[in-house]
């Protein structure tokens, strides 16, 4: 099942019930605070997590414990997050993670880089610094013998 909402006031998600079932997600617009993200991450069975143009708005996320856990495949575009505090155990199944314009973005967390599934990373028009970081986590990864991790960067 896949649900896509276009925002329309800024307190929206505390007004629906998601279906325990959704696996697939897309949210366009609304600017909620990034704390509101915990009603999205206990979606017991979201795989796919699409966040567009200002679907949160706020300059920093931090993830609460215990949501995302069958996240796989996660889209930030668009978005005024500056910075992103997260783990490994904050997204522990996530395999596919893509960026694009999140301008003000400078490095992505260096837990993202140790989620034992992930296996690909895209970049599409951010900042030098969130490409160098990026690459600097692939780096560390090969090092460890993680081999698997795959970045590709779009201009």
């Amino acid at each position: 099942m896949l649900l896509s909402f276009l925002f329309i006031g800024t307190h929206f998600l505390h007004n629906v019930t998601f279906p325990p079932s959704l696996r697939k997600l897309s949210l366009f617009g609304g600017e909620h605070p990034w704390e509101d993200m915990v009603i999205v991450g206990s979606l017991p069975n979201l795989e796919v997590l699409k966040l567009k143009c200002m679907a949160f708005k706020g300059r920093e996320w931090e993830p609460t414990e215990g949501g995302f856990h069958k996240l796989k495949f996660l889209l930030l575009a668009h978005l005024n997050l500056e910075h992103w505090r997260a783990d490994s155990f904050h997204f522990p199944s996530l395999q596919h993670l893509v960026i694009k314009g999140v301008f003000r973005l400078k490095e992505i967390p260096c837990g993202i880089g140790e989620i034992p599934w992930l296996q690909l990373i895209e970049l599409y028009n951010v900042d030098g610094s969130l490409v160098a970081s990026v690459k600097e986590m692939q780096e560390e990864q090969q090092d460890l013998g993680n081999e698997g991790l795959k970045v590709l960067i779009h201009k």
